[in-house]
């Protein structure tokens, strides 16, 4: 077992790569009582298109297979459910996919060592007929339709929708109603047997614990399975163009003010380090405008262009990039307007380098604060293992951002690259 050491944090973290490739890291923090736990697959729903482990030839799978696997992982061959089964040992379950992950997850203070025994054993079982996926589509329709309901809901994933023409980025996790109906379960265990493999997992465990026992659990559950090791999965993302698919759109629905989003489409780098940095170096851009201190901010809420619901965020993946703004406004059109043309103005202010410096401190700040969460530690940590970051590389990472890195992204934000969504209330008739 490898080791990594951060005394300014106080932090040790503990690392091994097991033969069947299965990555393991554990991470001691004996002063809490709760233990959290993530096992998690490299696989979101951006993998769409990709070549099946032990086969030659590209296949291309429906929008939202990987949500819909995570959702059939949990019944079980004997008819039980797992995820009643991890509770019964006393902990709290959960499941999650996103872009470019799928993660099944429990945290607990008791019976830690049976519930990730069985966590390891119930995601590495799989069992799906044709009937069951039949009767999980319905479910899954019912919940595509329940949050085409929420506005916040439609006008992230419609800003997405807009920025990219090609990309997977455009479609909701969940896929579409058509994609949905073309799940079947050969295309569910094709897309297990290629990315639930140990090879493209990780399983991560924070809090109370003996990180040898632990270790010599998971070890022994893994050797008893017949996993061999497997290279890296060949995976095909479409070329994307910089133009925007769509400069607007509105919607009518049920709302009490209307609301609108803007999004800003920026050129992400290949390297993965590299577009982390972008993605920090936005956060700082943004923090310092738009935050609840900022200059832009403050102005806009004393004009009531923007109110409370006003939110922000940067969406930073592989081969894409982009600022996200949306909230409730009375001024919609002076919400459009007044937004598009601070963020094009930005690359013409002069940065005050004092409150820049002040804005780092922040951001690492908060990075502190955030490691008392051992839910944020964990999944944050985790995250960062596909950009080839460790969790505590982050602060360095803030500190090494220059004026000249944000001047350099301000010139990248340009009115041509930025599309608005609006949602506007439904009229009697």
């Amino acid at each position: 077992m490898k080791h990594l050491n951060y005394p300014i944090y106080k932090e040790q973290i503990y690392y091994k790569t097991l033969d069947n490739g299965l990555k393991v890291y554990l991470i001691p923090k004996n002063d809490y009582n709760k233990t959290f736990v993530t096992f998690t697959t490299n696989y979101g729903s951006f993998d769409q298109s990709f070549i099946p482990i032990g086969k030659t030839r590209r296949v291309n799978q429906p929008a939202g297979i990987a949500h819909f696997l995570e959702h059939k992982l949990f019944a079980m061959p004997d008819g039980s459910d797992a995820f009643e089964r991890l509770s019964s040992f006393g902990v709290r379950a959960n499941a999650f996919t996103s872009f470019d992950k799928t993660s099944y997850l429990f945290s607990g203070t008791n019976h830690i060592k049976e519930a990730l025994i069985y966590l390891l054993d119930f995601v590495q079982t799989p069992y799906f007929t044709d009937a069951s996926v039949k009767k999980e589509q319905g479910i899954i329709l019912e919940e595509y339709l329940m949050y085409q309901d929420l506005p916040e809901q439609r006008i992230y994933y419609g800003l997405l929708k807009n920025m990219y023409n090609n990309h997977p980025i455009h479609t909701e996790i969940l896929g579409t109603d058509e994609s949905i109906m073309k799940i079947t379960a050969h295309k569910l265990y094709q897309a297990y047997h290629t990315f639930y493999h140990p090879s493209n997992m990780v399983l991560t465990v924070i809090g109370n614990f003996n990180k040898d026992e632990i270790l010599s659990l998971i070890d022994e559950n893994q050797r008893n399975k017949q996993y061999t090791l497997e290279p890296p999965i060949k995976r095909f993302l479409p070329k994307e163009p910089m133009r925007l698919a769509h400069r607007e759109e509105t919607i009518y629905m049920s709302v009490s003010m209307p609301y609108v989003g803007i999004g800003v489409k920026l050129k992400p780098k290949a390297d993965l380090k590299a577009l982390y940095k972008q993605s920090l170096t936005l956060s700082l851009i943004m923090d310092m405008y738009f935050g609840d201190g900022g200059i832009i901010y403050n102005d806009l809420l004393k004009k009531g262009i923007i109110n409370q619901s006003f939110k922000y965020g940067i969406a930073d993946y592989e081969n894409a990039l982009s600022i996200i703004l949306y909230g409730m406004t009375p001024k919609e059109e002076d919400f459009k307007r007044e937004i598009m043309t601070r963020l094009s103005g930005l690359k013409r202010r002069n940065l005050d380098q004092q409150a820049f410096i002040r804005q780092k401190k922040v951001m690492q700040g908060d990075f502190i604060r955030s490691l008392n969460s051992l839910e944020h530690y964990n999944i944050t940590f985790m995250s960062l293992l596909s950009y080839g970051i460790y969790l505590f590389d982050v602060p360095e990472m803030i500190q090494s951002i220059t004026l000249e890195d944000v001047y350099e992204m301000l010139k990248t934000i340009k009115r041509k690259y930025m599309t608005t969504f609006t949602i506007l209330a439904k009229k009697d008739k």
